[in-house]
């Protein structure tokens, strides 16, 4: 039976830390209690489509409304009302009001002012408000007259369209009881009302965690005081009960109003119309004309002004589609902001997607990829018989995107144009950690807790795989409660956040068509609707994405046109250059988009990239699917003749040639039905979705049509069973191939220009890098290794960023730690007066810069950074002098000639000349650890290059090839080798023993290492500053921080402390003729280190392990002799 009852006040997660219920929870329970309208009443409407949605597919009525705070009409305070839209004039209002309440950022409550409330209420009912409202809040006060006052102004102000709410909960009998007094004493309105927080009874700790994780307050779980226990959903016999009472009559009426405000809600959300905004087309010109004009131009520049056959067909039918779905207009929106990124030199990437597959994207310059050429789809991207929102993502170089959005501002409007909200929802470990805080329970048992949650797992997962973790669920109570509630609490939503790159653009001003939100971090406005709701109402949404790559490109060619005086365009590159094949081959590709990780660089090698359609596939085929399915090694072994290519079935010949008969890309599917089963490209990618999905019923209910479909075309049923079945297997895996080929453009052309143009290319990556010093130090160290010279900085000769010089590369002003922008600008502009001209001596630099605001710590940052090593004095006479010079500079400026003393006879007191006082300059390792300090890196001279020889010998892991070490589950041990800095010597809390951290640096970054207190202990004495080391341990992962866990720790040149260490010594052609003296020298050396030869002749390749007898003492002066014997190439110590 259907309940006249209509719960008018309900709070999701959407009413952020406050709601605890989900919407799928409130609609099936209000399904299971037979309700026939649910209204949504959020501090928010974050949640409105979602709720909309979903309480239409289970069969009721939405009514949308919203909490709205602000000030107290007649008493001091922050108090809520009510608000329900009865029509789309009534939602438009509650979208305006939402918005205003967010326009004025308040990290505490969002409110609005009665007066915009009074000029936006259209279409609104307007209720008193529930438990945070002023009446309730009044009667629980004894102000009865000031409430009623309140309540008759509201009905004034807003006539029939007044309620006031009569709130169910128990705890309030004696403000429910001055609400009928004020009923009987006047005609107002009334409705009998619930505010529901969770959906179920006994949840309201829960809410009151919730509440609390808000506000920061710690509560008892044992003893907390909860005001409200019963703010769930009830069913009408529930409610009646709690006004037992009173007047059965009244009571009545309050929920029969319930009922007859329902009925007048009609609010209905339009999910079939494109609201794209409007460009200003030429007049008397369409659409549909314009974009026609467009393509046309834009083909005709693509091929030739005799556009060949194939290209009109494909044209005109991508246009009768694009026009037919009524997107003309999108495409114009797109090709105008695109078109004015590269009119204005911002760099615009070759496309990403699907949105490649299109030559009406091709032609407007939305992509670089030619999709007849690389047999590109157009339906993988617009599917005639699906109709969907076009979905063209754009990226940008990350310097420039921003000109493009303040481009779509001006261009729009700021009130239609606006980012897009996320959700952050509580996660397993933050959800232990939020409710341990809450319910105090120890931080230590909250962290121990919250540490064995693997990474990424939800806690259910987690407390039945971690035994640890069952173990303390079961044996601690305290640990059992924080558990539970957390399992409650998990996947909730926690915070609202921008999307990264998602903007929209409306067709009318945004408040009035969805609500919008700020977080009073950015001038433009996000909404307050995620990604999926946008699309499904038709709001053109698009991402504008930053990409680093992108930036490299441009100060590449920036670089380029500087020292060469070459004009280059992206677009006008060759796809032919063998020295970007052969880079790409040899997996040198440190700096080139998408291939620096060791597992792609590893099959690059196994690949062997010869021409641009091999770099499309390995960046389909570099996926988990891929490399798990055996389809890799299908692809190598027939691309590199080791077995035959083998074709499913001849037709399939021309659409799997490229991939050597392995199905690689998702268009082969959709080509593969078309071909053997006549299906449309449309229904190819129905099918294509439904395999990638993984959809059974689709996908054998096309098993049967395939086959039947390919035994009609004359195929025999086993081949098209087989065909079938291989497409089922793999398709799963198929990549897009329009995204692959578009993204493998810029893969060529980063190899192109690091190939072709190293230097200009290593000073763009170190450019864009120059923040991130993990980064930058790679970079520079491969560039060292290429022989490219990095050069410190130069007041005379650096710029803002790394530039490029005839003999390498010259460190960036901008980069150096503590100088600051405005600094820089000043050192260039001084330099560049056409009067003084550059920096002739120190006192020349600091006079003329001081003027600027050049202080102490930006001269010291100068002179230890190297950028004034070219001027007199080296860096400890500078440094010494900084008091000196600085006042010597201050005398000078105002000892200058003054035209007012010389007017009126005054004497001028010349300053006397600056003298440096001679010095020794500074130990080698302090100059390089300033250096350091101050640039982040070494660049003059490194540390361990005096070690270099000996480090090149011995076995172990670089720094930056743990990651890959890890994805392999190759992190058993391991051993590094590195310089010893940031040491931290403390003691374990609980014996109070010694232990020890500290940072070690190799050639290509740094990592945290721990010693603990048994081995520090043992090798605690390797521990100080600038000792270089050999590190055993293995790796530690907390917190997605890495730590090395030592387990040895030895000087390197005190290679005879460890015995575990094994000496193998390289017999060829060019040594076997030393094996005597070699013979004498393992003698002369006794010690504990196992020696091993490894022969290497035309006959045969083995390693023979020596008899302990010839063990050795890897000492200082033994490697040393080796080394003279042999060279440090045939040497290998593991």
């Amino acid at each position: 039976m259907e309940t006249k009852f209509v719960h008018l006040k309900l709070h999701t997660e959407y009413s952020l830390l406050e709601g605890v219920g989900k919407i799928d929870e409130y609609v099936a329970r209000a399904k299971s209690l037979n309700m026939s309208s649910l209204a949504i009443t959020d501090t928010s409407m974050f949640g409105v489509v979602e709720f909309y949605k979903k309480c239409l597919k289970n069969g009721i009525k939405p009514i949308i409304g919203l909490e709205i705070f602000l000030d107290g009409i007649v008493t001091e305070g922050e108090y809520s009302l009510t608000l329900i839209a009865k029509n789309e004039k009534g939602y438009k209002s509650l979208c305006k009001i939402s918005s205003l309440s967010y326009s004025r950022f308040n990290r505490r409550r969002n409110k609005i002012k009665y007066e915009e409330l009074l000029q936006n209420s259209e279409g609104l009912y307007i209720l008193s408000g529930g438990i945070h409202s002023e009446a309730v809040e009044g009667l629980k006060n004894y102000k009865y007259p000031e409430v009623k006052k309140m309540l008759i102004k509201l009905s004034k102000d807003f006539k029939e369209n007044f309620y006031i709410e009569i709130p169910s909960s128990i705890g309030l009998y004696n403000v429910k009881k001055s609400f009928f007094e004020i009923l009987r004493e006047t005609d107002l309105q009334f409705v009998i009302v619930n505010d529901i927080y969770y959906p179920n009874n006994g949840d309201a700790i829960l809410q009151k965690i919730m509440a609390s994780i808000k506000d920061g307050n710690k509560i008892d779980s044992n003893e907390v005081e909860i005001l409200y226990d019963d703010l769930y959903l009830k069913s009408q016999t529930q409610i009646t009960e709690c006004f037992t009472e009173f007047d059965p009559e009244i009571i009545s009426k309050g929920i029969e109003n319930t009922h007859i405000i329902a009925q007048n809600c009609n609010v209905k959300f339009n999910f079939d119309e494109f609201k794209f905004p409007e460009y200003k087309l030429p007049e008397g010109v369409t659409e549909e004309k314009y974009i026609r004009d467009l393509v046309y131009e834009g083909l005709k520049t693509k091929y030739s002004k005799e556009l060949p056959k194939n290209v009109i067909d494909r044209a005109e039918y991508e246009l009768q589609v694009i026009n037919s779905m009524g997107y003309n207009g999108y495409f114009i929106i797109v090709w105008d902001f695109i078109r004015y990124a590269k009119e204005n030199g911002i760099y615009v990437g070759p496309g990403r997607g699907s949105a490649a597959g299109s030559i009406v994207s091709y032609a407007l310059n939305i992509t670089e990829i030619d999709p007849l050429k690389y047999n590109l789809i157009f339906e993988r991207f617009l599917n005639p018989e699906r109709i969907s929102m076009p979905d063209i993502d754009i990226d940008f170089d990350q310097e420039q995107r921003e000109q493009v959005i303040e481009y779509v501002l001006e261009k729009y409007g700021v009130e239609r144009v606006a980012h897009i909200i996320t959700f952050g929802t509580l996660k397993a470990r933050a959800a232990i950690r939020d409710v341990g805080r809450v319910l105090n329970v120890n931080i230590k048992k909250v962290d121990m807790v919250a540490k064995l949650i693997p990474f990424m797992m939800e806690l259910e997962a987690a407390l039945s795989s971690v035994d640890r973790l069952q173990e303390l669920y079961k044996t601690d109570h305290e640990i059992k409660q924080l558990i539970d509630y957390s399992l409650k609490l998990e996947g909730r939503v926690r915070h609202a956040s921008v999307h990264a790159a998602g903007i929209v653009i409306s067709k009318e001003v945004l408040n009035e068509e969805i609500p919008t939100y700020s977080d009073g971090k950015t001038k433009i406005l996000s909404t307050q609707y995620q990604m999926k709701e946008l699309e499904d109402l038709g709001i053109l949404k698009m991402d504008f994405l930053g990409l680093k790559n992108l930036t490299i490109l441009r100060k590449t060619i920036e670089n380029i046109k500087k020292t060469r005086n070459e004009d280059i365009i992206l677009s006008n590159i060759n796809l032919d250059d063998k020295n970007a094949y052969d880079l790409l081959t040899t997996a040198d590709t440190l700096g080139i988009f998408q291939c620096e990780s060791a597992g792609i660089r590893n099959l690059m090698k196994r690949v062997k990239i010869e021409k641009f359609e091999d770099i499309v596939a390995v960046l389909a085929l570099y996926r988990p699917g891929p490399l798990r399915s055996g389809m890799v090694e299908d692809f190598i072994q027939s691309k590199n003749n080791k077995v035959a290519i083998k074709y499913m079935h001849e037709s399939l010949q021309d659409v799997l040639e490229e991939t050597y008969g392995v199905i690689l890309y998702q268009e082969q599917v959709m080509k593969i039905v078309n071909i053997m089963a006549n299906y449309t490209l449309g229904e190819a990618d129905e099918l294509r979705r439904a395999i990638g999905k993984k959809i059974p019923e689709i996908i054998e209910e096309n098993r049967n049509k395939f086959v039947r479909k390919s035994v009609e075309n004359g195929i025999d049923e086993r081949v098209a069973q087989e065909v079938y079945r291989l497409i089922d297997k793999f398709g799963g895996y198929g990549f897009n191939k329009s995204h692959s080929a578009a993204y493998a453009l810029i893969v060529y052309w980063t190899a192109y220009f690091k190939s072709n143009y190293s230097k200009e290319f290593f000073a763009a990556v170190m450019s864009t890098e120059m923040y991130n010093i993990e980064r930058l130090s790679l970079f520079i160290n491969e560039a060292k290794e290429k022989g490219i010279i990095v050069h410190v900085p130069d007041v005379n000769k650096s710029n803002y960023e790394f530039t490029v010089e005839e003999d390498g590369i010259r460190f960036g002003l901008v980069a150096i730690k503590g100088i600051g922008i405005n600094t820089v600008n000043g050192i260039i502009k001084i330099r560049n007066d056409e009067t003084d001209g550059k920096y002739k001596s120190y006192d020349d630099f600091v006079h003329r810069v001081k003027q600027e605001g050049l202080n102490k710590k930006q001269l010291e940052a100068l002179i230890f950074s190297g950028a004034l090593d070219l001027l007199d004095g080296n860096r400890r006479e500078k440094h010494h002098s900084i008091d000196k010079i600085m006042d010597w500079s201050e005398k000078k400026f105002n000892s200058e000639e003054d035209l007012q003393l010389i007017l009126f006879g005054g004497k001028v007191h010349k300053a006397e000349d600056f003298y440096l006082e001679k010095m020794d300059e500074f130990k080698k390792i302090v100059l390089l650890n300033k250096e350091k300090e101050h640039l982040g890196v070494y660049i003059s001279d490194h540390p361990l290059n005096a070690y270099k020889s000996l480090i090149d010998m011995i076995d172990h892991t670089s720094l930056n090839e743990l990651e890959q070490i890890e994805k392999r589950n190759q992190v058993n041990k391991i051993r590094l080798i590195g310089i010893i800095s940031d040491i931290n010597k403390i003691t374990t809390k609980a014996s109070m023993e010694p232990m020890a951290k500290f940072k070690l640096e190799d050639f290509t970054g740094l990592i945290e290492c721990v010693c603990f207190p048994r081995d520090f202990v043992k090798y605690g004495y390797q521990i100080y500053d600038d000792n270089v080391v050999i590190v055993e341990g293995h790796i530690n992962n907390e917190k997605n921080k890495k730590t090395i866990i030592t387990s040895n720790i030895s000087n390197i040149l005190d290679l005879e402390e460890n015995k575990y260490l094994n000496l193998y010594i390289l017999i060829d052609e060019e040594t076997k003729d030393f094996t005597s003296d070699l013979k004498s020298l393992i003698r002369d050396n006794k010690g504990e280190n196992a020696v091993y030869m490894a022969i290497v002749n035309d006959e045969k390749r083995e390693i023979i392990k020596l008899s302990d007898k010839y063990k050795v003492n890897l000492s200082k002066s033994f490697i040393g002799k080796l080394v003279k014997l042999v060279g440090t190439k045939k040497i290998r110590i593991k």
